[in-house]
């Protein structure tokens, strides 16, 4: 079996520079990697004198012809040498068993504010499933079950139609049995023997590792798993702090830049698990110093300070989620970047007015709000409800449906009572800020431990 991980890449390296090349390579995992692994490949099967178009032949598997492609590949090269097919986003270990694996990816991507991502892997997610956008939210959670091979998720699903505001575009046929038939013409070309300087380079983000073609290519082709646990586990965070961590090395090797450890630190914090934003602002900060140097923190804020706006609203959520650690982490790097505690104060004040607001108008009787409530349900009868019932509509329901929807949500992790208390603490801060002479960052951490440190500190 020849199967490789991350870890495993300078071995494969090695045995690619003294053995012969095989007729496939299947690299799967996260995108950023697996583009950079692809495209060191194809710098050591194809010297520079064969890189043209004419030995490289790169195929949109979004809009593949499986069929078109095996002709190909069963052909003879006319101009010598290797012949190579790279089929990018390959749908051939797409099954029902990798869906929730789709979902779960495509919400990460949403919750990171990362529309395009999650717009694509999504499109994946229902071609998985056979449907259209507008059949997923009527779907019964036995048909989604079927289709996706798990549970329907509760609660709304409007974010779906919130990033694809059209329906994914059809595309091109793969086989008249879908994914699976395509996935057996494959394995019966290779069982019948391809050229040999023809080569096929598949790449995927997840496979569905039971497939026949799968354990087929592990066994006469190379398999490359690039595959990175995106959860919140200490291991999880370990192997992507590490991930990110080579990515600024290797980019700074080439401007035989380095970085000091605090500086380092606070990069990877910033850009969070996006190795591609790593790379890119490693590069403008190798620019920013020039060849040679050393990266500062003062260089960091100069280039890749977040802007305050996303600062405060991630405090604002760590606070609606009652994530203490978050929301002390969150207000020391404000402060460190400048900002002034008052205008720090002055945000939470106005997030916790807001949701006393919307948790006074959860306490009325009629109408009634329920936590189970969809988004639809929510957007066309509870909030329209409210809106006629209310002798004076807020300013605070004048926001978009799907936001005052989830700050509903938020909501209902406080009581009236609660939230009284807290803008009492915010005011004791914002004296404290103005005459007492403590440090801002003591001033702050107080006052996060007293409104999230848990019931006893809060009395």
């Amino acid at each position: 079996m020849t199967l490789y991980s991350r870890k495993d890449l300078d071995g494969f390296w090695k045995k690619l520079a003294a053995s012969e090349t095989c007729p496939v390579y299947l690299i799967f995992g996260e995108r950023f990697l697996t583009s950079q692994t692809v495209t060191t490949l194809l710098e050591r099967l194809l010297p520079e004198a064969q890189s043209g178009t004419a030995n490289l032949i790169p195929i949109d598997g979004d809009q593949e012809q499986p069929v078109k492609t095996l002709n190909q590949l069963r052909t003879y090269s006319l101009f010598g040498g290797k012949q190579i097919f790279k089929v990018t986003d390959s749908k051939l270990f797409h099954s029902k068993n990798i869906a929730k694996t789709l979902w779960t990816k495509a919400l990460g991507h949403y919750d990171s504010k990362e529309g395009e991502e999650a717009g694509r892997t999504l499109k994946q997610f229902l071609e998985v499933g056979g449907i259209g956008l507008d059949d997923l939210d009527n779907l019964s959670a036995a048909a989604w079950k079927a289709r996706f091979g798990f549970t329907k998720p509760s609660g709304s699903l409007a974010w779906v139609s919130e990033v694809l505001e059209a329906p994914p575009e059809k595309t091109q046929p793969t086989a008249a049995g879908g994914p699976e038939e395509a996935a057996d013409l494959y394995l019966q070309a290779f069982e019948a023997g391809i050229p040999s300087g023809n080569i096929l380079i598949l790449t995927a983000e997840t496979v569905d590792k039971r497939k026949k073609l799968y354990k087929y290519i592990t066994q006469h082709g190379t398999v490359i798993d690039l595959s990175v646990d995106t959860g919140s586990s200490k291991a999880a965070s370990d192997a992507q702090q590490d991930i990110l961590r080579q990515v600024v090395r290797e980019r700074l090797q080439e401007f035989a830049c380095r970085i000091e450890p605090r500086a380092l630190d606070l990069l990877l914090e910033r850009v969070g698990f996006h190795p591609v934003a790593a790379a890119l602002e490693s590069e403008k900060l190798a620019l920013l110093v020039g060849e040679g140097q050393t990266i500062k923190v003062a260089d960091l804020n100069e280039v890749v300070g977040r802007t305050r706006e996303e600062a405060l609203y991630e405090l604002s959520e760590a606070f609606s989620n009652r994530n203490l650690g978050s929301a002390m982490t969150i207000s020391g790097r404000l402060l460190e970047n400048g900002v002034y505690p008052l205008v720090i104060l002055a945000t939470l004040r106005n997030h916790i007015k807001k949701l006393l607001v919307i948790r006074s108008l959860q306490n009325l009787s009629e109408p009634t709000y329920s936590e189970s409530l969809g988004f639809p349900a929510f957007k066309d009868r509870y909030l329209e409800r409210l809106k006629q019932t209310l002798p004076q509509v807020p300013s605070e329901l004048g926001s978009h449906p799907y936001a005052l929807f989830m700050l509903f949500r938020m909501a209902r992790n406080f009581t009236c009572s609660e939230l009284i208390a807290d803008l009492k603490e915010i005011l004791t801060a914002e004296y404290r800020s103005k005459g007492s002479g403590l440090p801002p960052p003591v001033i702050m951490d107080t006052l996060f431990l007293k409104i999230l440190g848990g019931e006893r500190l809060r009395r």
